[in-house]
């Protein structure tokens, strides 16, 4: 009688173990899709142009301050120690304003880069949640956080092409 309780155990102990592995799971490796959306590429460039203005407004402050530094170099000679101070105080001044702005605009297009990759890792997110639905996936996970999985398991290319309108 005990053997026969034993083996019953056991055998349901295996069948919750077997359906348990039933369960569909698949690998997304996230930065793979997003460095293959043409989206990506479009943030880009409507970055780019976002901050051409004051990019330029940069590059013509660092022309204006080479400017003033070969200025001083090849006047140095016949200048008066008044001039040279004025001049190297003015060359310090654009120096500090460029510094200023580089800073500010290195920090201002790296948020707005953020705001807009987190907005696409967002629909990303969506759309492979999408597709784990659509094709009875139990579990995503991200493809930076697993060491390994088969081919089998990668849907990576099916959350491309549904994000890329190639169902």
């Amino acid at each position: 009688m005990k053997t026969t309780v034993a083996a019953a155990l056991l055998t349901t102990a295996m069948f919750a173990n077997a359906a348990e592995a039933q369960q569909k799971v698949g690998v997304v490796s996230l930065q793979n899709v997003f460095q293959q959306l043409p989206q990506a590429q479009q943030i880009s460039e409507r970055l780019q142009e976002e901050f051409a203005d004051d990019f330029a407004e940069l590059d013509k402050m660092t022309a204006d301050l080479q400017a003033l530094q070969e200025k001083a170099e090849r006047d140095a000679q016949i200048m008066s120690p008044t001039e040279r101070l004025e001049l190297g105080r003015e060359v310090e001044m654009l120096e500090a304003q460029r510094q200023l702005k580089y800073q500010a605009l290195r920090e201002d297009s790296e948020r707005r880069q953020q705001e807009e990759r987190n907005k696409l890792m967002m629909e990303i997110a969506r759309e492979t949640q999408a597709v784990a639905q659509a094709e009875g996936y139990d579990v995503i996970l991200n493809g930076s956080s697993v060491i390994y999985a088969g081919e089998a398991l990668d849907i990576t290319d099916e959350v491309v092409a549904k994000m890329t309108g190639g169902n």
